[in-house]
């Protein structure tokens, strides 16, 4: 494997992260209003599971990114010194398997979004 393939994945997982980012804050910022105007505490309280579910999502794709660069610099060094193969694949092995739980996490993420949407818009009869 070449030394530029796990640093080509690197802007993906950028973008993703500062899109995690970008929810993050305005989550963070929609929750602080909800709690200043004491809107409904249940909407507010699946608000709150939702950050910490971005936060886990954010520290994946941190993770995984570190693994790319990771994986890129030993196959890099595998040109000069000799090491074992294995050792690469498997740190990007790891960086590939960190983004896609936080892919997944974010999945679930957007699911749950909707549906507290749905329930804080939802008027009672």
């Amino acid at each position: 494997m070449d030394w530029y393939i796990p640093i080509t994945i690197l802007p993906g997982i950028g973008l993703l992260i500062l899109s995690t980012s970008n929810q993050m804050i305005a989550l963070s910022n929609e929750i602080m209003e909800r709690f200043k105007s004491e809107a409904d505490e249940n909407v507010s309280l699946r608000k709150i599971r939702q950050l910490k579910l971005l936060n886990q999502s954010l520290f994946l794709l941190y993770l995984s990114a570190g693994a790319m660069v990771l994986a890129g610099f030993l196959n890099g060094i595998l040109e000069i010194i000799s090491l074992p193969v294995a050792v690469n694949t498997s740190v990007m092995l790891f960086g590939v398997i960190s983004a896609l739980i936080a892919i997944a996490c974010l999945i679930i993420y957007g699911r749950r979004a909707v549906n507290i949407r749905q329930s804080q818009f939802k008027k009672p009869y």
